[in-house]
Formats: C-alpha cells, sequence, structure tokens
C-alpha cells in the first residue's frame, strides 16, 4: 500500500443506445463529439500538473470504439504532451463488440493501448436483447479475433449475473465459452437496478423478475469454481485474472491511490482533495474553465475508512505494516470491536501481517465494510 502509483481517466460519453441497466453519464448525441473533444483537449492543456509519473491510463465511458479513433489518437497525443508517461505500465480502452472493425481496433492498437476491456455481459442472444445490447453473439467472437489479430495481448470481458429470467444454465455457458476464448482477464458484475434505468421503472412496476438470493449465491459459486478450475484467479470481489494480468489501473482505486478524471463527470483523487466535473454535456461543451465540482477535502478519517474498504476488495487484504506506515494508526487496536465482531462470524482473517476477508467474507463484503466506518 505504500506504493503510490497514479492513473488517468478519460471519459468518453457517447453510446448509439441507452442499455436498459445503465445509468451511467452517457449521450446519443454524436453532433457534439467533435466539440466535445476539443474541451477535452483544453481540460487536460489546462491542468495543473504536479510533475508525478503517470502509471495507467483508461478510457472509459459511455463506449469510446463509437466515436472516431482520430479523436480518440489527439487525446492520447495530448497526454504524451502533458503528462511524464516514462513509468506508463497498462493503457486500456473500453471497446463493444460491434462497435469497430478492423482498422479501428488496430488503430488503437498502434497508439500504444496494450489493453482492450470488451463488453460482452453475456453470450446468449435472448438475454443480450433483454439487456438492450446493440450486439449479437456472433460480433462478440468477431471483435475479440480482431483484437487478437492487431497484436492485442491483454483482453478482457465483462460478464453480468443476475438479470431477469436468468439461471445456472445460462451462466454456466457463458462462463464456458469465456474459458474457450483465452482470454485474460474477466470482471463479473451482478445486476444492480439503479434509478433512471428503464429495469428501474420495469421493477416499480412489478414486471421485472429478478433471481432470488440463493439463485444469486450459487451463482457467485459458480463463477468462483469455473474460472479457478481453467486458472483465473480471483483478486478482486468481482475480477478474476490469470497471473499477471490483473488491471493495474482499477488497482490504482482499490490501493487508495490518486487519479486525475479527464471528461465529463469524472472524479479526481489528489492528494488529499477530491472532486468531480460537470456532468451536463451541454455545459461541459460551453466551458471557459474547469471548476472542481463537489470538491471535499479527504479528512484522516476518511482516508482511513477508505483505505480499509477499498483495500478488504482485494483478496490478498490490506498489509498492516504498509497500512500503518501510511495512515499512522494500528487497525488492530483501532478496531478491535469490529474485528472481534467479524471474526465471531467468520467474515475475516487477521493475524500480525495482514487483514482480509474469507470467502464468506467476500459474499457479505458490503456489511462487513460498513462495520468499518464512522
Amino acid at each position: 500500500m505504500m506504493n503510490k502509483n497514479i492513473g488517468v481517466y478519460i471519459h468518453i460519453p457517447f453510446c448509439i443506445q441507452k442499455c436498459n441497466y445503465c445509468d451511467f453519464v452517457s449521450f446519443t448525441n454524436y453532433g457534439l463529439e467533435d466539440k466535445y473533444f476539443q474541451k477535452l483537449l483544453m481540460e487536460i492543456d489546462l491542468l495543473e500538473y504536479d510533475g508525478r509519473p503517470i502509471n495507467t491510463i483508461y478510457f472509459g465511458g459511455g463506449t469510446p470504439s463509437t466515436v472516431k479513433p482520430e479523436n480518440i489518437e489527439l487525446v492520447v497525443l495530448k497526454l504524451k504532451e502533458k503528462l511524464d508517461l516514462s513509468n506508463l505500465v497498462e493503457m486500456t480502452i473500453e471497446i463493444n463488440p460491434g462497435t469497430c472493425n478492423n482498422d479501428s481496433i488496430g488503430k488503437y492498437y498502434e497508439m500504444g493501448f496494450d489493453r482492450i476491456s470488451i463488453g460482452v455481459q453475456t453470450f446468449d442472444e435472448i438475454m443480450l436483447g433483454k439487456l438492450g445490447r446493440i450486439h449479437g453473439e456472433a460480433d462478440i467472437y468477431k471483435t475479440i479475433n480482431l483484437a487478437k489479430k492487431v497484436g492485442f495481448k491483454n483482453i478482457s470481458i465483462d460478464l453480468m449475473f443476475g438479470l431477469p429470467g436468468d439461471s445456472l444454465e445460462r451462466l454456466d455457458r457463458d462462463l464456458g465459452i469465456a474459458m474457450d476464448l483465452n482470454l485474460q482477464h474477466i470482471s463479473t458484475y451482478g445486476l444492480i437496478v439503479e434509478p433512471g434505468t428503464k429495469f428501474y421503472e420495469e421493477q416499480k412496476k412489478g414486471v421485472l423478475k429478478l433471481p432470488e438470493e440463493e439463485l444469486l449465491l450459487n451463482m457467485r459459486k459458480l463463477i468462483n469454481k469455473k474460472l479457478s478450475k481453467f486458472k483465473f484467479s480471483r483478486y478482486e470481489i468481482a475480477n478474476y485474472a490469470r497471473v499477471g494480468y490483473e488491471s493495474k489501473h482499477n488497482l490504482i482505486y482499490w490501493n487508495n491511490d490518486d487519479y486525475y478524471g479527464f471528461g465529463l463527470n469524472s472524479t479526481s483523487k489528489i492528494r488529499n482533495l477530491r472532486f468531480k466535473n460537470e456532468s451536463d454535456l451541454n455545459k461541459y461543451i460551453n466551458m471557459d474553465n474547469f471548476d472542481k465540482h463537489n470538491l471535499e477535502e479527504i479528512t484522516n478519517e476518511m482516508e482511513i475508512e477508505e483505505g480499509i474498504f477499498l483495500g478488504l476488495r482485494l483478496l490478498t487484504g490490506i498489509d498492516l505494516e504498509d497500512f500503518l506506515n501510511r495512515y499512522k494508526i494500528d487497525i488492530k487496536k483501532k478496531y478491535e470491536k469490529v474485528l472481534g465482531e467479524l471474526l465471531e462470524i467468520n467474515a475475516i482473517i487477521v493475524n500480525d501481517k495482514m487483514l482480509k476477508l474469507t470467502d464468506y467474507g467476500m459474499e457479505i463484503s458490503n456489511y462487513c465494510m460498513a462495520k468499518f466506518l464512522s
């Protein structure tokens, strides 16, 4: 935890259509694409950069693969001009199946992207339709094959479970297909119905039929069993990777390190300050300066709490000596009562060197983490 890396996140807020479960800040108005990128370049230019070398860059969205590759390249060039990238170890771009071709994927590789994250969600045609995805199963295979063909050797996919009308058989098929594709990283997400989504409206009307908790628990067990069998190690609550292919960018978040966020609604955490960008697309495009919204000073107590609940997301847990050196507190003394309660229900393992969640603790992680909040 003493290794203070720093990452960069770039938000590309354009999507061809909004998925039924998505509450991310995204828009379908591609007529504003060029204006958005002009403003994004200006924002990077105006950064008060402290000179620390950048370790990771992540282009997310939205769907970055739906905008012109030339605009992505302009941002990459601006980052190279503005920031010290001498320590860069990973540069990721999110893409969706059916939104890019051999030419565009090849351009991403030439720009310096060495990791690609593909929004698969499921290989099941019927379920893709329920989710409101624009791609089909064949598009997934085509996209993965194109990425391999142009040279990508670090390919990640997202898979979802706990979907409307879901079953263990559907999930088992998805996992089996994923294992046959020779991937390096898989993120697994249980569906969460968020306000403002189509699924939320369907849930309010009582027409959205979601799996019961017991089935969700069995789905998580199936994911762990199947991915472990194929040499994918669970290194974070929802993430699995082959050895050496853990997401270095996401580890920056989970290790409570610093990151710059550029673009609409992005968040930055720099030393003891956290702030967000404008979330209204038209306001962002017409801004003359980049005010820090929701500016928050991170107190020592907040830093400690965040260090705990982010660190507990990792399978390796929290190195207690590192934590003491970084935050100047002894977890075992400060949270003696909490640790006792969690030990009693077999949710944690704690010794002189580390604190981490058990397998059971991972399943009730929200409950465990909440115990550490003041």
